[in-house]
């Protein structure tokens, strides 16, 4: 009989522990991941003002959110962006993203090389993250080939010819300018060569309407390692050169404190030539005959008037001729080098060659044969002394505690690397939020409830038993 009853008691003990486990854990917990495959994904660009990108989900769960990301690839640093996209209810579901490439926020120049991946969570708190993927953004109007030789690669879809010209024109350049500024290019070059410049207006960067009607752009270099040609009928191997030398000008002299003033970069890159042509040499001319010439510090910008272009990009050439036939090759390189390290121009005129820009003004003047200008010193008592930056006032940061982040979905980091995004994952997380700590505290109380139903049965079979 106290056998019979002991294991009664054992047992109400055990069913006692398990009912008052569960009722403090708040009942039965079932945790299953759901389930998400990417299917097809496709890119497709009609033309160079927006790309499409799509991609086939399977969420057993459903999808809660999803979001685009993409960079643009740059030697400099890539640029990207993204944002999100809507969801609709289903397991199978088309997501799709469309990326305005040409419009007054974002100018992603034909020939661009994208990165890119799509991130989603399901309905169930599953995220997961799709494999990088890389295109070249091309013009979809046409049907494009390409060649590739010396670290040069050249897209076209008229005349292999034209393209072939292109590339050794554009390695001609660099390996000319390359040797003239003792720097190299090291990463790969892309060029893409249109048929007309009609044709290729759609790709050139938005401009002004009287300068697109006043002003024939017959190429452009669109970023460190892209060249772009407009019009492939025209003569255009010294369009490839001049911005071909715009590649080796922007190693050689653009650093992270300082950048090139318009009339060097621009200078240097019609003396890449092989003849400064008609239309700079006329407008240099004139300009020095009449005496209308531009002061050098006021060509630090390029100039945006129709009418005074020739001048402008004559002067450059005829300035940047006379500093090398002068003063040397040598002293032309230290020139860039100077303002690579961080000196303004005015800094490293002076550095190199004892003159600031109006003396190298007047000393080109006195080559063309006119007389100096008495310049009025520059006054610099209205200018502001620099200070070192103060931090803001605000509330203390716990040491170890990490800022909230900035910007929202969409944005784009002009400058800076895309978002790289979450990492992938393939079952539920639960979060602690001192589910640790708690989980414990339940343990101990259901033991010492089991403990007291025991002890309270033990004593009845006792009294039972006596």
């Amino acid at each position: 009989m106290v056998l019979w009853q002991l294991r009664r008691v054992l047992v109400v003990s055990l069913a006692a522990l398990v009912v008052v486990t569960l009722l403090l854990a708040g009942g039965p917990r079932e945790v299953q991941a759901g389930s998400i495959t990417f299917g097809t994904t496709s890119v497709r660009s009609e033309d160079p003002t927006s790309i499409r990108f799509s991609l086939r989900v399977n969420a057993s769960a459903g999808l809660e959110s999803a979001e685009f990301l993409y960079s643009v690839a740059n030697p400099d640093g890539n640029i990207g962006g993204g944002g999100r996209v809507s969801v609709n209810p289903g397991g199978e579901l088309d997501l799709i993203f469309e990326l305005l490439t040409r419009n007054a926020e974002r100018y992603i120049p034909i020939g661009s090389r994208l990165i890119y991946h799509w991130e989603v969570t399901d309905g169930d708190g599953v995220e997961q993250r799709s494999d990088d993927a890389s295109f070249i953004f091309l013009d979809g109007r046409f049907d494009w080939q390409e060649i590739t030789e010396n670290g040069v690669t050249v897209h076209y879809y008229s005349s292999r010819d034209h393209a072939q010209r292109a590339l050794e024109a554009t390695r001609s350049a660099m390996d000319d300018i390359e040797a003239l500024l003792r720097t190299e290019v090291t990463y790969p070059i892309r060029v893409v060569v249109w048929r007309t410049e009609s044709e290729g207006e759609l790709a050139q960067r938005p401009r002004g309407a009287v300068f697109q009607a006043t002003v024939i752009t017959g190429g452009a270099r669109v970023a460190p390692d892209l060249l772009h040609v407009y019009d492939a009928l025209r003569s255009f191997t010294d369009v490839v050169r001049h911005e071909a030398a715009h590649i080796v000008t922007h190693v050689a002299g653009d650093g992270p404190f300082a950048q090139l003033p318009s009339w060097l970069d621009e200078g240097t890159a019609v003396y890449a030539q092989t003849d400064p042509g008609q239309g700079y040499l006329s407008g240099v001319n004139f300009a020095v005959q009449t005496d209308t010439l531009f002061r050098l510090r006021s060509l630090n910008s390029p100039a945006n008037v129709p009418e005074r272009i020739n001048g402008f990009y004559g002067q450059s050439w005829s300035t940047v001729d006379y500093l090398i036939r002068e003063y040397g090759e040598q002293s032309f390189a230290d020139l860039f080098a100077t303002i690579f390290e961080g000196s303004d121009v005015e800094v490293a005129l002076e550095t190199v060659y004892g003159f600031d820009s109006d003396g190298l003004y007047n000393a080109w003047r006195d080559d063309q044969g006119l007389a100096p200008i008495e310049f009025a010193p520059i006054d610099n008592s209205g200018f502001a002394p620099t200070e070192a930056t103060v931090a803001p006032l605000g509330v203390p940061t716990p040491l170890g505690s990490a800022p909230p982040s900035s910007g929202g979905a969409g944005s784009t980091a002009a400058g800076s690397n895309a978002p790289s995004g979450g990492s992938s994952s393939g079952g539920v997380e639960v979060p602690s939020d001192g589910a640790g700590s708690s989980g414990v505290i339940v343990l101990v109380v259901a033991g010492l409830a089991a403990l007291l139903l025991g002890g309270g049965a033990f004593a009845l079979m006792r009294r039972s038993a006596s």
